[in-house]
């Protein structure tokens, strides 16, 4: 006998306050403004955590804005979505599509042989057929590599060890991989590629925020509930590396590239404006996530004063009114 399809779960009625919240977040994700969206999608799932809509949305609108670690991101708020709602069919293809996109191929082959299973009415649709030809599609060989490259990798004090083992991952790298474990939240918007190491802090009365430095010479504060960016402060004419609140005054010290360390207090009451703020947060995240994905070469180009011209064909929906972005020399 053939497999009956599950029974579609019952949607869900939400509080009107959500669901007035997530129609806004629907409405820019029709428009192309995935990062709104997100914001959104992030402030309704802090106030009501149990809807697998939410997630399966957001998970949407990640995909499509697809910065670096959104896909997994994608991929994470599929398994959320699945678990309040074994039924989501949306949810388990997109979990597919997310697998194969990060390259994981026996997985998100298997994970769409089980939806076909499981869901069999959609198993002959027109996005079914396109991923399942799409991950069954032969992959493009790994270039050679280069002669003597096992030899770079020998280490003969290394007791009992395999030199071919030895040469693609090392005895630590297994025993990290072990270890690991996945985040509990991500915090996204600054950038890091040019110094090893980026501070990150609590901040707050309650440490209800988080901040970290950034090599746009930016500080980045996330409400650590929504995870969503709050403000953005220019902390440094390069690069941004330190910061530490006071322990018990509402103050605090960061420092960089520059050869001054700033001391930053609460805004006065006059309501004079902080000329130092970051007016359009979006737009200065969209420039740090072109900056990790430039070309080394582009990177030391930029250092050196030059400014590139970002490809209009390469902009999408959201950030085709910014043409060109200015990397600060470190």
């Amino acid at each position: 006998m053939a497999p009956q399809p599950s029974p579609s779960s019952k949607k869900q009625e939400l509080p009107e306050v959500i669901e007035n919240m997530k129609l806004t977040a629907n409405m820019y994700f029709e428009n192309g403004v995935f990062s709104h969206a997100i914001s959104l999608y992030n402030e309704t799932i802090c106030r009501y955590p149990n809807c697998a809509v939410l997630y399966g949305n957001r998970a949407a609108a990640y995909m499509k804005r697809n910065w670096a670690g959104d896909m997994y991101a994608a991929l994470r708020d599929c398994h959320v979505a699945l678990q309040l709602d074994p039924n989501h069919v949306k949810a388990f293809f997109r979990l597919a599509r997310c697998l194969h996109e990060l390259e994981w191929k026996d997985q998100a082959k298997l994970c769409l042989e089980v939806f076909k299973v499981r869901f069999p009415i959609h198993a002959s649709s027109h996005a079914c057929c396109a991923l399942d030809k799409d991950i069954n599609a032969p992959s493009t060989p790994p270039p050679n590599p280069p002669p003597n490259f096992e030899a770079q990798f020998d280490c003969d004090d290394v007791e009992g060890s395999n030199k071919s083992e030895r040469s693609l991952k090392s005895y630590e790298e297994w025993s990290w991989r072990d270890m690991a474990c996945d985040y509990e939240k991500r915090f996204y918007g600054h950038c890091n590629t040019t110094t090893d190491i980026k501070e990150a802090n609590f901040f707050g009365s309650n440490g209800q925020y988080i901040m970290a430095g950034s090599d746009d010479g930016s500080i980045y504060f996330w409400d650590r509930s929504s995870t969503n960016n709050v403000r953005i402060l220019r902390g440094d004419n390069s690069i941004v590396n330190c910061l530490q609140p006071h322990p018990s005054c509402c103050l605090l010290a960061t420092s960089g590239i520059d050869p001054v360390v700033r001391l930053w207090s609460p805004q006065p009451e006059d309501g004079s404006e902080n000329d130092r703020e970051v007016k359009d947060r979006d737009a200065a995240a969209l420039l740090n996530q072109r900056r990790m994905k430039a070309d080394p070469f582009d990177v030391v180009l930029m250092n050196m004063g030059y400014r590139p011209v970002a490809s209009l064909a390469e902009d999408s929906s959201e950030d085709s009114h910014l043409r060109t972005y200015n990397c600060r020399a470190s």
